[in-house]
């Protein structure tokens, strides 16, 4: 994560998906983490998902009713836009 800002109830994040390639999504997810929790972190992203608008990014987390909503990263840093498998 590039950037990071709270806008409206969410987090604008900017993410860098290697190769000078950078997108923005938003991502519900205030409840757990604020602009300076995410910043430099890797997380996992859908680019492009079905039914979306070309070149969206859809930031993953898990949800569970014990912890909301928290981030899906790797446990070991991998290069920017690795691919998901």
């Amino acid at each position: 994560v590039a950037e990071a800002e709270v806008t409206g109830g969410s987090l604008r994040l900017v993410v860098d998906l290697g190769a000078g390639d950078r997108r923005t999504a938003s991502a519900n997810i205030t409840e757990r983490y604020g602009p300076g929790d995410v910043l430099g972190r890797q997380v996992v992203v859908v680019l492009d998902p079905p039914g979306g608008e070309p070149g969206e990014v859809i930031v993953l987390a898990g949800v569970s009713p014990e912890f909301g909503a928290v981030l899906l990263q790797p446990d070991v840093p991998v290069p920017d836009g690795t691919t998901v498998v």
